[in-house]
């Protein structure tokens, strides 16, 4: 990302403003998973519950068996009958995300400066920050590439027919997180350009004549709701997961995923006297991990 000024770039050249090569300037991710800020330390526990229940038609002045302790259904010191997951207990246990740290940084010389007519503090600083951002989207996404498809909701991903995301594909997700009793809110898609591009030509999707998406889909070319789903486009989705090829999208709920923040995304810009120039550095600390997998649905596209 170096920059260095030659003879053909001066005023002459730049005129008011310089050019950011076409990057993802904002964090896609971090407003749809659980985030817990000001963590200390090198890794943070995610507390998960197991699924409760109740005891029907308990004895009169027997001890009430607490839902962590029954694990049995035939055996209920108070008596009655447990309403619930067999062999179930609301035990704690805790799910461990590492804290990893990001840097990066730019020098921009003295004489640099004085040569052009751009504000390239302010240009550095915004190209880093997008830099930034994609890590942090980076890191919530390894956090659903390291889940085993046997974990998922519904016990395995689904592999888009031909490798299209369509109507099919988006349902059966629905129906496994239903079926693992999610809830509905706070539902979200992340799928790749051509995902989106495969949603937006599907007749029975876009078309305001079947009623599912207005006509804003049509004109702005993005897709805010579809199914229970808040659709977001990502290009930082990562290619092959063994033994299947193509991208994987995830269908997920916000609590399924947790991420933890160390340090907010920092930019700062300092002057360093032995470089004549100026440094402009930004500097972010956070781990994600999935807490619960049976809120995520992985689904395979070409």
């Amino acid at each position: 990302m170096a920059y260095t000024v030659n003879t053909g770039a001066f005023i002459t050249m730049f005129g008011d403003e310089v050019h950011h090569s076409f990057q993802q300037l904002e964090s896609k991710l971090q407003g749809s998973v659980r985030t817990v800020r000001g963590v200390i330390g090198h890794t943070y526990q995610f507390p998960v519950l197991g699924k409760g229940g109740v005891i029907k038609n308990k004895t009169a002045t027997e001890d009430l068996d607490a839902m962590s302790s029954i694990g049995n259904t035939a055996a209920l010191a108070g008596g009655g009958t447990w309403y619930g997951d067999a062999n179930v207990t609301m035990a704690h246990t805790n799910v461990t995300a590492n804290i990893n740290t990001y840097a990066t940084g730019e020098y921009i010389d003295d004489f640099d400066s004085l040569k052009t007519n751009i504000d390239l503090r302010n240009a550095y600083a915004e190209s880093i920050a997008g830099a930034m951002n994609r890590a942090v989207d980076g890191e919530i996404i390894s956090a659903f590439d390291a889940i085993a498809n046997a974990d998922l909701a519904g016990g395995a991903q689904i592999d888009a027919t031909g490798g299209t995301l369509g109507k099919t594909e988006i349902l059966t997700a629905k129906r496994y997180l239903d079926a693992a009793s999610v809830p509905q809110s706070d539902r979200f898609l992340v799928v790749n350009p051509l995902g989106l591009n495969e949603l937006m030509n599907t007749s029975t999707i876009v078309s305001s004549d079947f009623g599912v998406i207005s006509n804003e889909a049509l004109q702005t070319g993005n897709i805010g709701q579809l199914f229970g789903f808040n659709i977001i486009m990502s290009n930082e989705l990562t290619g092959t997961l063994a033994p299947n090829s193509g991208i994987s999208c995830y269908a997920f709920h916000k609590n399924a995923v947790g991420c933890a923040v160390g340090k907010e995304m920092t930019t700062m810009v300092n002057y360093v006297p032995q470089k004549l120039s100026t440094l402009i550095s930004a500097e972010y600390s956070a781990g994600a991990t999935a807490v619960d997998p049976t809120g995520v649905v992985r689904i395979t596209v070409a």
